[in-house]
Formats: structure tokens, sequence, C-alpha cells
């Protein structure tokens, strides 16, 4: 498996092997559902809370006498039938953390990254030639390789390419170390440097 390896401006000739165990795996819809579910599910935070009828204040006395007045008898005014009161059975604060393991993640992002290999959704670059921060140098980058949604790779964190990103509407990085298989699912587009790919050649050769 072979991709043209391309300047800034979307030329070059030149081949470049991309490693089976990265590029070449089958879709496995399954295991993307289960990937992409679990980080959806460890983004939340948990914190959303209702009072219950013991949380709300007050409410000690009783509204009204317990007969004679042909009303249902009340107990408290912070019943949750009342206007004011706590809420039955509403959200507590929980964890909705899913633990997936290291080896799970890496196949889920090897057969994303297959996939999008397979469509023609990866493009190759030598460099994003970044020297300082802007916005316009990316936004031409991507139009000339990607679309509207588009992930930017390199070998390591770049503080230039980050800020540069940040701006324009649908485009991300990350680099090759951090990127998972749910930044490339939310991506239509991939767009990687030539040293980003040594980087997850190092990575997979550690795991896979």
């Amino acid at each position: 498996m072979d991709i043209i390896l391309k300047d800034g401006k979307g030329q070059g000739s030149t081949k470049v092997n991309l490693a089976s165990n990265i590029f070449g795996l089958p879709m496995n819809e399954h295991l993307l559902h289960t990937v992409a579910k679990a980080y959806r599910a460890n983004a939340r935070q948990g914190t959303h809370a209702t009072k219950t009828k013991a949380m709300v204040s007050g409410g000690g006395k009783k509204p009204f006498k317990q007969k004679g007045t042909g009303e249902a008898r009340q107990g408290s005014s912070r019943s949750p039938l009342n206007p004011g009161g706590g809420v039955s059975h509403g959200p507590q604060p929980r964890d909705y953390n899913e633990k997936i393991n290291k080896a799970i993640k890496q196949q889920a992002l090897a057969v994303v990254l297959s996939n999008r290999f397979k469509t023609g959704n990866i493009s190759l670059v030598t460099t994003f030639g970044l020297s300082s921060y802007s916005t316009k140098s990316i936004s031409k980058v991507v139009a000339t390789f990607g679309g509207k949604k588009s992930l930017l790779i390199d070998a390591e964190g770049n503080d230039y390419l980050f800020k540069s990103c940040r701006n324009i509407y649908g485009v991300n990085s990350v680099s090759a170390k951090d990127v998972n298989a749910y930044d490339v699912l939310d991506s239509e587009n991939v767009i990687l440097t030539q040293a980003a790919l040594v980087a997850l050649n190092a990575r997979f050769g550690e795991v896979i």
C-alpha cells in the first residue's frame, strides 16, 4: 500500500509505503461503535443533579390541617406534587466512565485509519510549514487536501498548529501519540505529516 507524499501546494510524486497493520485492516463497525460510545461516555461530567423532597429547603410545617378542608392530605409544601417542591426520580451525579484496554483502542484507531485510506480521505504532506501562528496558512492546507471537517496530525504537540486550527470551524489538530479513533471518526479527512507517519509506525510497533 502506497501513498503519494505531497508538499503544501498538493504537488508530489514520491510514493511512501504504509504499514498494513495500521492502514490495511478490514472494517469492524462493532468495534468502532463500542470504542466511540466509550469515548463519548467518558467525556460526560455526570454532574447533573436535581433536588429531592428531602433536599429542598423549607416545608417543615404542615400546609393545612389533615381533615376538613376537602383537599388531599399534605405533610409538606415541598412535595413533588406542589410548585417549588422536590423532583421525583430526577437525575443525580454519577460516573459514566467505560473502561477500554489499550490494545482495543489501538485496534480501533487502526481500523478507522484503514477506512479513511481506502476511501481516499488521507493525505500525506511533508510538513505544515508553520513558524508562527497563521490561520490563513492552515486554511490553505485544508482547502488543498481536505474538506470542511479535517483532522491534522503532526509528530508532536505543535502550539502553532493547534492555535492556527482552533479558529477554523470543523478543523482539529492532534499529535500522533495522542490521536484516537474518535478523533478520526469525528472528521471526514485526515492530513498527516511525514514525521507523524513515522511516529504512528513507532506507536503501533509497541502494541501490535
